[in-house]
């Protein structure tokens, strides 16, 4: 099946930030920078600030991405057009990047500068790294920061690492996080200092250095050879590419004509094994693990370095991906990983090497967002081909080839879009470059001297439609999911740009309706061609048939005899139906069977469950799975006259219930329900986020009835979370379970009556003396909010903690109160300790809090009431003083 053709969504011409920035400061550059700059744009996840609740409207828009603009000695961090932060350096700016350093998760920009490395954390806070030898790039990877040593030694720049010491030690809050055991890293033993001395002496000649910690320096890197661990000395092979999600290093060696990829990895040697043993007393900070380079893949026959090296997903498998400018093409290699003793080894997959013909390519993310595969994300690639025309590939299968929109053309001629629509000569557009992709959005280079941001569409706006993509992307076989990707992204399904989500879910349908026999327009009744009244001209309008088909309280007599969707017992013509189409028919039926059982305990998507209903009846009906049909027909009746009697139903496997399910587990315990009335989707392994709502239900059911989990996994094989603290009941280790899944009491809220009674009722038996040790959240869950604050006060010490609770707090509330037993919104517990410019006068407790018993009040909703009203605060202050209190009134 020939890809489909789909538009772009054109967001606007693109210009760096940094350089409106620039004109909003007034600072205009010297004219000898004025064309000198560098800018790259980066996901905000990078540094730990995305928003997930923006979730694809980032794609449509650049206020979600990042940007580092670097001029000269000055770099300018934005967020869309909002500057985050601006850094001035004493010298030039050679290169910057933002990587891991130290053992958690916080990113740091590191800013490579003649002679020294400059390091800022989140906070603004700065080291200073001194470097022994000319460094000429720096690269990210996941435990730390590789730097390049060029091959011309220079004395001169050669400082010891001891002399930046005064400059470390002032840097008390890096300190603290790096002093484990108050044991100070310059209080070494003799035969340590010699081993620390010979590897500053060996970092001087290593071809690449690492840098794990700020308050570390630059250690040496090793490579292993036929089994051997000898020093990184080639300065030949010049990285041109590293990951900061995998450890994965590329190279290139200009007198071999040679690219290859290393995997980095932790080996400890003999010797500092040896001296950790004799001492006893030192961490593991003090003697760090040597780090290691192994080659697993190499190529040669290039002339010049590939001009660009990313990672992309095939088949669910990981694949690095060459551009090479000069054959013309884009080879990507298939990676594989391989867990021994707890570690995890990258190595090349064999015989998974393919290559398809472009000058430009880029990792994008489209067919399937918020996914991972293992440490990456679901990762697209879009090409530009010789031809200037632009493909979108997931791995090696083509999906859609994309367009700009016609008006572009005409608006470089006219200057704006309204009157480009009158103008009768059209520029030809031609695509010559593709850059700085971010998720699903890009840059691209038009012959015209133009750069335009585009939005590259995928996921489908209608939630049903994309719940049941997602559904049948984790269920499905590689090689059914790639048939039903080339029907997804085919002519056949629409372009989104002007779709309603209606046209989205029937062109979804169509897709498996055209298997079980070809789509096309059937009207069972002919409208009469001369109407006898207005009103009969109204009904016979296509607008009351698509408001009756997509709206509640207005049901067509057969919601299938529709324009675009064919009722069983009709005829039609018969259109190409690849040969495995029956088993992904049958795949389909399951996937889809576990969305409509998760719909089923939600009750705000009634109206989605019986849209998928009429789908899964047409299905099920057409593999003869009667079990299958019986079931739907008992939850939707009217459906019975739509789909019709058939003597052809022969297959008599059941449907999973869960409404049985649950049931069993009511009457007879966890133990005695029968685990095929589970879809398989909520047993899988790593969890499908999909029926990620029903497989918390499913984990609540199993734990309050008896089943006692193993790790992070039931009996059952249905992965839970369980949050820290002691229980002595099912019903204790219910609510942890809550609260380790965050489900608060907003979602309670959403379940059928029947399913949340028993979790109330658990709730409302712990709801007195609940344990002493649980987390904040619980003791929310419960309406204890008096405990809750209590645990959160103890515990804002941490700032990191103090962030996660807020949030957590928040979702795990409702916005009213509960009778008999209130539940507080929890803002008012994080803004009564976050809002660090609110102060009270005249407070009793010693650390300055105020506890007076209208935290309550002042939450998020009063502030909007009330605004810059400052009288309630007065009350309270009033109110709140220990000492009496003198009105004064006019006499």
């Amino acid at each position: 099946m020939s890809p489909g053709v789909r538009q772009l969504t054109v967001i606007g011409k693109f210009k760096p930030f940094g350089l409106i920035a620039e004109t909003t400061d007034g600072k205009p550059p010297d004219d000898k920078l004025a064309d000198s700059y560098q800018y790259f744009l980066f996901d905000p996840e990078l540094t730990g600030q995305r928003d997930d609740a923006d979730g694809n409207e980032a794609n449509f828009s650049r206020q979600g991405e990042h940007e580092l603009f670097i001029r000269g000695n000055r770099i300018i961090w934005t967020s869309g057009s909002r500057v985050l932060k601006r850094f001035t350096l004493s010298s030039a700016i050679i290169k910057a990047c933002w990587s891991h350093l130290g053992r958690g998760a916080e990113a740091f920009l590191c800013v490579l500068q003649i002679g020294c490395l400059t390091i800022y954390n989140m906070s603004g806070e700065v080291v200073s790294v001194p470097l022994p030898r000319t460094v000429i790039s720096i690269w990210p990877l996941p435990f730390g920061l590789l730097l390049q040593q060029s091959a011309e030694v220079n004395p001169s720049l050669y400082v010891p690492f001891s002399s930046a010491s005064s400059i470390l030690g002032s840097r008390e809050m890096l300190r603290q996080r790096k002093e484990v055991g108050n044991i100070s890293p310059q209080i070494i033993p003799s035969p340590v200092a010699q081993d620390l001395i010979s590897k500053r002496d060996m970092s001087y000649m290593s071809s690449h250095l690492i840098l794990r910690d700020p308050l570390e320096e630059p250690g040496p890197t090793y490579l292993e050879e036929r089994g051997k661990l000898n020093i990184m000395k080639d300065y030949d092979e010049r990285t041109i590419w590293t990951s900061d999600r995998i450890p994965l290093m590329t190279s290139y060696n200009k007198g071999k004509m040679q690219h290859s990829v290393w995997a980095a990895e932790f080996i400890e040697s003999n010797l500092e094994a040896s001296a950790s043993c004799s001492s006893g007393v030192f961490p593991d900070t003090v003697f760090p693990k040597r780090v290691s380079f192994r080659r697993i893949w190499q190529a040669k026959g290039a002339k010049k370095a590939a001009s660009k090296v990313f990672l992309a997903t095939d088949d669910a498998v990981p694949v690095i991906c060459f551009l090479i400018l000069e054959q013309k093409k884009l080879l990507s290699v298939g990676l594989q990983t391989v867990e021994i003793n707890d570690e995890i080894l990258f190595d090349v997959k064999p015989d998974t090497s393919w290559s398809v013909s472009a000058i430009a390519a880029a990792p994008v993310v489209v067919t399937r967002y918020q996914v991972k595969v293992g440490l990456l994300p679901h990762l697209d690639i879009i090409v530009l081909s010789p031809e200037n025309d632009l493909f979108l590939y997931s791995g090696k299968q083509c999906l859609c080839r994309y367009v700009l929109p016609s008006w572009l053309g005409e608006s470089l001629v006219s200057g704006d879009r309204e009157s480009a629509k009158t103008d009768s000569g059209p520029r030809d557009l031609k695509i010559t470059g593709v850059s700085d992709a971010v998720l699903g959005c890009i840059n691209l280079s038009v012959n015209h001297s133009q750069i335009f941001r585009c939005a590259l569409t995928g996921n489908p706006s209608s939630s049903l439609a994309n719940d049941c993509i997602e559904a049948i992307a984790e269920g499905l076989q590689s090689d059914l999911y790639n048939l039903f990707l080339s029907l997804l992204w085919g002519d056949g399904y629409p372009d989104q740009q002007g779709s309603s989500i209606h046209f989205e879910w029937e062109a979804l349908c169509n897709i498996f309706l055209g298997i079980c026999q070809k789509p096309t327009v059937v009207h069972l009744k002919q409208p009469k061609t001369s109407p006898d009244s207005s009103w009969e001209f109204l009904l016979s309008s296509k607008f009351h048939k698509t408001y009756s088909r997509f709206h509640s309280g207005i049901t067509s007599t057969n919601p299938l005899d529709l324009e675009g969707i064919v009722p069983f017992g009709s005829k039609t013509g018969s259109g190409e139906i690849p040969g495995n189409s029956f088993e992904l028919m049958v795949q389909s039926l399951d996937c889809l069977h576990a969305v409509y059982e998760s719909l089923k305990m939600d009750n705000l998507r009634k109206q989605d469950l019986h849209y998928l209903a009429v789908l899964l009846c047409n299905i099920a009906k057409f593999l003869g799975e009667k079990c299958y049909l019986d079931h739907y027909i008992r939850d939707f009746p009217r459906l019975s006259k739509i789909i019709g009697a058939s003597t052809t139903l022969s297959s008599s496997r059941k449907p999973p219930n869960l409404f049985r399910w649950l049931e069993n587990c009511l009457g007879r315990g966890c133990s005695s329900a029968n685990l095929d009335d589970l879809p398989d989707l909520i047993r899988k392994k790593d969890g499908c986020s999909i029926v990620n709502w029903a497989r918390k239900i499913v984990s609540f059911y199993s734990v309050l009835f008896g089943d006692k989990p193993v790790g992070q996994k039931l009996s059952s094989g249905v992965p839970c979370n369980i949050a820290p603290g002691s229980y002595s009941s099912n019903e204790e280790l219910a609510i942890l379970v809550m609260a380790g899944e965050r489900f608060g009491l907003h979602q309670l809220d959403l379940l059928p009556s029947g399913v949340s009674l028993p979790l109330r009722h658990a709730l409302d038996s712990c709801r007195e003396s609940p344990p002493a040790d649980w987390p904040a959240i619980a003791y929310v869950l419960l309406g204890r909010e008096d405990m809750a604050l209590s645990v959160f006060r103890n515990s804002s010490s941490s700032k990191e903690f103090e962030m996660q609770s807020n949030t957590s707090l928040i979702s795990m509330s409702i916005p009213y109160m509960l009778h008999l037993h209130p539940v507080i919104v929890p803002s008012s517990l994080s803004e009564s300790i976050g809002l660090e410019n609110t102060k009270i006068e005249e407070t009793n407790s010693v650390d300055g809090s105020v506890i007076d018993g209208m935290e309550h009040i002042f939450n998020s909703y009063t502030q909007l009431r009330y605004g810059r009203d400052l009288r309630l605060n007065e009350v309270r202050r009033l109110l709140c003083s220990a000492r009496p209190v003198v009105i004064q009134t006019a006499a």
